[in-house]
């Protein structure tokens, strides 16, 4: 059976993203399974909080293999104002990694944000934060604040774009 190589760099990128993944939450090489749940259960809390058009330019972001799992069941009409608040977030996140209850939903959420934050655009991570609720942003700054102060962003210099309220 002829091998297609032409998928090769899509492997290898969605790859580099799990073992990053599988470093920020301490598990061992051979626990790439846990850490694709964990990245699902973060991108899909990630996701389920924005507006239509941030998943959108969020997703074109992504590794092209890792876009099939974070776009996994979400629908044009899914409505972000469910997950209100950092307690919502961390349950959204807890409530997909109910099969795996050792995979701890804020060092999840912490390791997924901090991934984000080294591989998709400054001017992206801006956009999917200014989106945010307060609290949740807030969340965001306290999980990974050391990645995010190249930002040197400010909550109150966040420009609302998507008509919710904070």
């Amino acid at each position: 059976m002829a091998q297609f190589h032409i998928f090769a760099s899509h492997v290898e990128a969605a790859n580099r993203w799990l073992n990053e993944l599988v470093e920020n939450l301490d598990l061992s090489p051979t626990e790439q399974g846990r850490a694709l749940h964990a990245l699902r259960a973060g991108l899909h809390a990630i996701r389920d909080r924005l507006p239509a058009s941030e998943v959108l330019d969020l997703g074109a972001q992504l590794p092209m293999l890792i876009r099939g799992f974070y776009y996994d069941g979400w629908r044009l009409t899914n409505d972000p104002t469910k997950i209100r608040d950092r307690a919502a977030m961390i349950a959204r996140v807890k409530k997909e990694l109910a099969s795996d209850p050792r995979l701890d939903p804020v060092d999840v959420l912490r390791a997924v944000i901090h991934l984000l934050v080294q591989h998709v655009s400054q001017g992206e991570i801006e956009d999917v934060l200014a989106t945010l609720p307060k609290s949740i942003a807030s969340l965001w700054h306290e999980l990974t604040g050391h990645a995010l102060a190249p930002l040197a962003m400010k909550t109150k210099d966040l420009t609302r774009r998507t008509g919710y309220s904070r």
